[in-house]
C-alpha cells in the first residue's frame, strides 16, 4: 500500500490508499448485488474473511 501512495500523483498515506481500495471493494459488491452475481467475497476461503 505504501509503493502505490508513493505512485499516486500527488502521493497518498497508506490510509488513504486502503480507503480507497475499501470504497471500490464497496461500489463492486454493491453493483454485483444488483446484477444477482457473486460478490468480491465469493472465492476467498471463510478464514481469511474478517
Amino acid at each position: 500500500m505504501d509503493e502505490l501512495g508513493r505512485l499516486a500523483d500527488p502521493p497518498m498515506t497508506k490510509d488513504a490508499v486502503a480507503g480507497r481500495i475499501r470504497r471500490l471493494l464497496a461500489m463492486a459488491d454493491k453493483r454485483a448485488e444488483e446484477l444477482g452475481i457473486p460478490d468480491t467475497n465469493a472465492d476467498v476461503p471463510d478464514d481469511m474473511i474478517d
